[in-house]
């Protein structure tokens, strides 16, 4: 195992991490903020959970053609299309800041996702060898973990001397700095090879990803928009502690992503994510049953870095069953299937916490586990071989 395999990647590949950092920067100030600032509009969390699972739902709609449409039209010209749909939904929701203005930008913000991140997987699957493509999306991951790190940081801090809605505001000066910087990135797909064919093989494929990629998504809508403002309201935590725990979580994920291909290339793909998800699948469960915040606090951390730190390895390992024509499709449906279960979750989750503090995580660790239980009887038998440096 060796820090070593994280050399090599060319121009573009680095262009597209500080991308991620970009991305994961201004998303989550934007992510963390939110709910408290919809909370200080005098929404409660039925509300709340309409605004989510709206965007939410639009972005699951078009994931339904967002795969074919990057394939067709170019990859970069995808993501640059979905960022300005992401920076024109952000406007509409500082400027106006309604229930329905707020949701119709949730909308926009959705629509713009769907386009966006199928295609920029893709881009960054074709800059890196199938071999190394997991240490490329570790890295990527890791990256943007960290500036998540950040961005939660820079908005628990900021909201000390800001409003919510002046800090929110905020995420409007980093979405053009994302668009700029795939500006100047190499398409990765030519327009001979832009055909794509849906046949019965490749769903069956997709699907075997989709399924227990949905049924995480239903679990995690039920809970994660949630957790901040459970924080608050079971403990009385401040926003600025709740900032730091969520940062330091997000950090400490982003420097072990660096370490998790590793992992990977030791004991396979597959033991990886089902051992990591399945404990963090057990701690959710703990987590409403904590007596005091410090408690929480660790479960919380624990959980969430084991559930998130194999995402990249996920990515990789499903990029390697598809072509690269077919790759923003089949990040795009797979996306689908987490996205329109997650969005109907956050709704769900919203009527849940309205009623109780603790059923909502006992749901969201049952739906994680019986998600690993899917995906070990899909991909039980399948591993993959560890990257080996070639010799000097």
């Amino acid at each position: 195992m060796s820090l070593q395999n994280y050399r090599g990647f060319g121009r573009d590949a680095w262009l597209l991490v500080a991308y991620s950092f970009a991305s994961a920067f201004g998303g989550n100030i934007a992510w963390f903020i939110f709910p408290f600032y919809l909370k200080s509009l005098g929404f409660d969390y039925t509300n709340i959970g309409v605004v989510f699972s709206l965007s939410t739902l639009a972005q699951a709609a078009v994931l339904l053609f967002s795969g074919p449409f990057g394939a067709r039209v170019g990859y970069k010209r995808t993501v640059l299309l979905g960022v300005s749909m992401m920076f024109l939904g952000r406007l509409v929701q500082v400027l106006h800041p309604t229930l329905w203005m707020l949701a119709l930008g949730g909308v926009l913000i959705g629509v713009g996702m769907a386009l966006e991140s199928p295609s920029f997987m893709a881009l960054l699957s074709g800059e890196v060898e199938d071999g190394k493509r997991h240490y490329l999306f570790s890295l990527s991951s890791g990256i943007g973990t960290i500036a998540s790190a950040l961005g939660i940081l820079v908005a628990g801090f900021l909201s000390r001397w800001l409003s919510y809605g002046q800090v929110f505001s905020l995420v409007l000066v980093v979405i053009p700095i994302r668009f700029a910087i795939v500006l100047f990135v190499k398409p990765v797909l030519e327009r001979h090879s832009r055909g794509l064919n849906l046949d019965r093989s490749l769903l069956v494929r997709i699907g075997r990803f989709a399924l227990p990629g949905a049924l995480i998504g239903l679990g995690a809508g039920i809970a994660i928009p949630y957790m901040g403002l459970w924080f608050n309201q079971r403990f009385g935590t401040s926003l600025e502690s709740i900032g730091w725990l969520f940062a330091f979580q997000q950090f400490i994920m982003g420097i072990g992503m660096f370490l998790l291909p590793m992992i990977a290339d030791r004991f396979g793909s597959v033991k990886t994510i089902v051992s990591f998800n399945g404990t963090a699948s057990l701690l959710i469960g703990a987590l409403p049953f904590s007596p005091v915040f410090p408690v929480a606090a660790v479960i919380y951390i624990l959980r969430t870095i084991l559930m998130n730190i194999v995402n990249p390895i996920w990515n990789s390992f499903m990029m390697g069953f598809f072509e690269e024509e077919e790759r923003s499709t089949a990040m795009a449906l797979n996306s689908l299937a987490w996205t329109a279960t997650f969005g109907v979750g956050q709704y769900v989750g919203g009527v849940l916490f309205d009623m109780s503090l603790v059923w909502p995580f006992l749901i969201t660790a049952f739906l994680y586990s019986l998600s690993m239980v899917v995906f070990w009887d899909f991909f039980g038998g399948v591993e993959t071989k560890g990257y080996k440096p070639p010799s000097a």
